[in-house]
């Protein structure tokens, strides 16, 4: 594979390359998407920004803390970035904290930052899938498909790309379908395309974790995909109980009408 790119008479690490496009790419789509919502861009920059520099801290700190017998010993490995390094979920609290810190403090509506957010995820998301595929990161099962790529001298799936795809298609579907007045409702779709993407193009993906006889990512994204279909099927249910009492006890509400709120004496 690619674990480095040339660039002229430089060579550069492809996973810290593609790291920090998915930052700014999911950061700018993010900014992009929360205007739709009402929201200022560099307020979902702030808190984008903010959030995946607590968690970085946290999350390296906290994994020298854990270490520290092996950083005593040899101080100057605790400048040493390497993805092992950082302890996954202290790092992800961080980030929550931080993040709904700033919310608070300009006294922005969660709801909304989170769904601007979700977007950049997503977007982030291809770009990083795109990198699993370039180091190896992720590979597939053995293919003799006409699309299978060679790697160690075998066939098979690029189940990264599947991903990457995947989390493309979410954007290119999500994006335009998205309501400003139903902000939980956008949310559920982005989650719903993320459990999808990962329940299926992880069917073809070599197996890193497993959680009894099944891939622990596709389990996380059954859950995540039930999670938000059943979000959305209360935000629409919500939606039809309050339309029946605005049309009042007297009213009669026509289902096939294109507009869900209208009603007729």
């Amino acid at each position: 594979m690619y674990p480095a790119l040339p660039f002229g008479p430089v060579t550069l690490p492809t996973g810290p390359i593609f790291a920090m496009l998915a930052v700014f790419f999911g950061l700018e789509s993010a900014g992009r998407f929360g205007r739709r919502f009402g929201l200022r861009t560099d307020d979902v920059w702030n808190v984008g920004l903010l959030a995946i520099l607590a968690g970085l801290i946290v999350a390296r700190l906290w994994n020298v803390f854990q270490f520290w017998y092996v950083y005593s010993a040899e101080p100057l490995l605790i400048f040493s970035l390497r993805p092992s390094g950082f302890a996954f979920w202290p790092g992800v609290v961080a980030a929550l904290a931080a993040g709904y810190a700033y919310l608070l403090r300009r006294a922005l509506e969660p709801l909304r930052v989170a769904v601007a957010l979700s977007m950049g995820l997503l977007t982030a998301g291809a770009i990083l899938a795109v990198s699993d595929y370039l180091t190896g990161a992720i590979t597939g099962l053995p293919s003799d498909l006409p699309w299978a790529r060679p790697y160690f001298g075998e066939m098979q799936h690029p189940a990264a790309l599947y991903r990457a795809l995947g989390f493309a298609l979410g954007v290119v579907f999500v994006w335009p379908a998205a309501d400003p007045r139903r902000p939980a409702r956008t949310l559920g779709h982005v989650g719903l395309a993320v459990g999808l993407v990962l329940m299926v193009a992880d069917a073809f993906a070599v197996p890193n974790a497993m959680t009894g006889p099944f891939r622990t990512s596709q389990l996380v994204g059954l859950a995540l995909a039930l999670l938000s279909a059943g979000v959305l099927a209360l935000h629409t249910k919500r939606k039809d109980a309050q339309t029946v009492q605005a049309a009042g006890p007297g009213d009669v509400v026509h289902e096939s009408s294109a507009d869900p709120s209208s009603s007729v004496r």
